[in-house]
């Protein structure tokens, strides 16, 4: 078993994206964030098929940090309930997981 996850989240400001991503990076909690900018979610709302845009964010992190990045989301989200969306992770080939520890010990 992976202690390496990925989380999702969605917000709709791009700006605020960016400094939640900056944030959970000074903070140590996640080793990267990518923005997926201007996706649709499509979703049925009161009987009613419903098209919005909104940044998709994957955030990578060691697994040991999910509750801090979760409080972090519920506490700075501008939504009532927003994603958060939990994947345990492998993060790949051996060059890649190299890079990654060397980063995180960087950051400890």
């Amino acid at each position: 078993m992976s202690d390496e996850i990925l989380v999702f989240t969605t917000i709709g400001d791009r700006d605020m994206a960016e400094e939640h991503i900056s944030e959970m990076l000074e903070l140590g909690i996640i080793i990267s964030g990518t923005i997926f900018p201007e996706v649709e979610l499509v979703y049925m709302w009161e009987g009613k098929i419903t098209v919005d845009t909104e940044n998709k964010i994957l955030l990578k992190a060691k697994g040991e940090n999910y509750d801090r990045i979760e409080e972090y989301i519920m506490k700075r989200h501008p939504y009532i309930a927003p994603e958060i969306i939990k994947l345990d992770a492998s993060f790949g080939s051996p060059a890649y997981k190299t890079f990654v520890a060397e980063k995180i010990k960087k950051n400890s």
